[in-house]
């Protein structure tokens, strides 16, 4: 017997015997994949707005970051040093802290919908 005919033998063999449409009974357990209507459009939305808020936040610390660095090198204390510091810190604590707010409230957004908004 030649290779090729014991392959073809073993698949003959082992080949499992199905019908040609099976009908799904009652209890067969099926996975369907469906969104709603426009869910993956409002999903897409919440991580635009996500984006975009990271984005601002990032754009205004370097720009406060700046502004911190161009007031140090022309301070002529270290008294005044001190103070420029202690400004940056107060006010990055703050930024962050708002940041973290508008993030609670967009992922808010994102999980528990409002009426009349669509749900993501």
């Amino acid at each position: 017997m030649s290779v090729e005919e014991t392959m073809n033998s073993i698949v003959m063999k082992d080949r499992l015997q199905t019908d040609a449409s099976p009908e799904p009974t009652p209890n067969d357990f099926r996975i369907r994949w469906s969104l709603e209507p426009f869910a993956a459009t409002d999903m897409v939305d919440a991580w635009l707005d996500l984006g975009s808020e990271m984005q601002s936040f990032y754009a205004d610390r370097i720009r406060a970051d700046v502004e911190t660095q161009h007031e140090i090198l022309h301070s002529r204390s270290p008294a005044e040093l001190a103070r420029i510091q202690a400004a940056f810190f107060r006010r990055a604590v703050s930024d962050y802290r708002a940041h973290m707010g508008r993030v609670t409230e967009i992922l808010d957004h994102c999980w528990f919908p409002r009426a009349g908004q669509p749900k993501t």
